[in-house]
């Protein structure tokens, strides 16, 4: 950051922060990183000789503007666990005031916590109080995230204000983010990115009240050590905006990939491959760090685009020094992953769509029904595309468990003389195939070529005796629908009349 930068903005405690971050860095203890003095960014009274009585509040959300004033005292409540309910909420948030109403949102099919909610006050100054004492707080051991609901969503979906922090260091939270970020104006919303597991994903959002005030946080933060670490600040990009760049890029791309490369394939021959489609800034086959052999891929980079793809269109799934060349256009890893879950997605749907209306689930089937019985059964209703009896698997350890009990059996016997030699072998055959079926589950699944053979069976079949048991037959359905259907099955009370 230069030192000749100063804050434009008419608050006085920027300037002062401005003043006090010229040759520093955020993050750490005070010690020096690379002749820069570190900021701690930890709030503790005992670090303030101003303040040692810890009167000061820790940096917090203000109110809204008056130009912003919500017409009523709405929180949004955000990061809460998934058992949290009304009942808890309303013990933490009726000690700053009277509340009004508290809706923890759900799934409409499921009734599961989304994981917010929505506490509404009487009046904005118990709002206020509650944002600035109550935000971060632990609620089922996880900080939950306070903010001033918008009702209006064109606030959100405009982005003004809002800014894009990366490479951020995994021990830095909401809490931390917004105590760092909040000098710099009145923010709206501070959130860290977290995977499934709570940990952070390296990047966060902050979304102030104003476009000044992220500019002003860009200017002072973009580029500084934060944690030991040079952190990224700008204006956030709408996906949308993203999106259409991505596609600008991937129409543009000057990188390429090349797997199945011939381990002997040496890094000159490597290029000279190339080369005759155009110039090349770089091109080098990932090697092994310890043995220095070649890992059978490599990248290529192009000056420009119509060299790149010449290069695909000539050399992919071409022969080289005996190898099947795939060479195509180089991605990041989280493109592919992206890619693939799209893959099998569509898959998964079609799959889906192929066998609706005409795939059976039969169920309290007796062990003597096998796959060729079951389809008999079914067979007089239509054309049976398959049939299949779902079995217990045997686990290794237990086929080789009884292996062994096998083997002893049969030293025994030859031992002992009781069997036959013959008549042990046909056994073991017969033990064999068993362990090869597995033990009938009860239940299986019957595919018929159309619908309306599927209803025919159906109406028939449902209910009928076969083998001394009444058969359930009906349309398979998949593990989320039928989960959901229970859920809401269980989800109302029985009332008694």
């Amino acid at each position: 950051m230069s030192s000749e930068a100063t804050a434009t903005s008419t608050t006085p405690g920027v300037d002062q922060i401005t003043a006090d971050l010229k040759g520093t860095s955020l993050g750490g203890d005070g010690s020096q990183t690379n002749g820069a003095t570190s900021i701690n960014t930890n709030v503790s009274s005992a670090d303030n000789p101003s303040d040692p009585e810890g009167s000061l509040q820790t940096p917090t959300s203000a109110a809204p503007s008056a130009a912003n004033q919500p017409h009523s005292a709405s929180l949004y409540v955000g990061e809460l666990d998934p058992s949290v309910t009304e009942a808890m909420l309303f013990e933490l948030f009726s000690q700053i005031g009277q509340v009004a109403s508290i809706r923890v949102c759900r799934d409409a099919v499921t009734r599961r916590s989304l994981g917010y909610a929505y506490v509404n006050y009487n009046n904005i100054a118990d709002g206020e109080r509650a944002l600035e004492e109550l935000n971060y707080t632990l609620i089922k051991n996880r900080p939950c995230r306070i903010m001033w609901s918008q009702r209006d969503p064109a606030l959100r979906k405009t982005g003004q204000g809002n800014v894009f922090i990366k490479n951020l260091d995994t021990a830095i939270d909401n809490k931390a983010l917004h105590d760092t970020f909040a000098a710099f104006g009145n923010i709206l919303s501070c959130k860290v990115a977290q995977d499934d597991q709570g940990n952070s994903k390296g990047y966060g959002f902050v979304h102030y009240e104003t476009a000044e005030a992220a500019s002003n946080a860009i200017k002072h933060v973009n580029g500084m050590l934060l944690n030991e670490k040079k952190v990224f600040v700008g204006h956030h990009i709408p996906k949308k905006d993203r999106q259409s760049k991505f596609e600008e890029m991937k129409a543009n791309f000057t990188n390429v990939y090349v797997k199945n490369v011939q381990a002997d394939v040496t890094d000159d021959e490597f290029r000279a491959l190339f080369e005759k489609y155009g110039e090349i800034t770089s091109a080098s086959l990932a090697r092994d760090p310890e043995s220095g052999k070649s890992r059978g891929f490599g990248f290529v980079n192009f000056v420009n685009h119509e060299h790149a793809a010449a290069a695909v269109d000539a050399l992919n799934d071409s022969e080289f020094k005996g190898q099947s060349l795939y060479v195509g256009r180089a991605q990041k890893k989280h493109e592919r992953e992206e890619e693939l879950r799209k893959q099998y997605e569509a898959a998964r749907l079609e799959k889906a769509s192929k066998y609706q209306g005409v795939n059976l689930y039969v169920k309290n089937l007796d062990d003597e029904v096998d796959d060729d019985k079951l389809r008999e059964i079914f067979s007089p209703y239509g054309t049976i595309t398959s049939a299949k009896v779902m079995r217990d698997s045997l686990s290794d350890s237990a086929e080789s468990s009884e292996k062994e009990k096998n083997k002893e059996n049969a030293k025994d016997s030859d031992k002992d003389g009781e069997r036959d030699s013959s008549e042990d072998g046909k056994e073991k055959d017969s033990s064999k195939s068993d362990k090869r079926a597995g033990k009938s589950k009860g239940f299986g699944f019957v595919c018929f070529s159309s619908p309306d053979e599927a209803t025919k069976a159906v109406t028939e079949m449902s209910g009928r005796m076969v083998h001394g048991k009444p058969l359930y037959v009906a349309l398979a359905q998949k593990k989320d629908v039928r989960k959901s259907q229970v859920s809401i099955k269980f989800s109302f009370p029985l009332h008694s009349f």
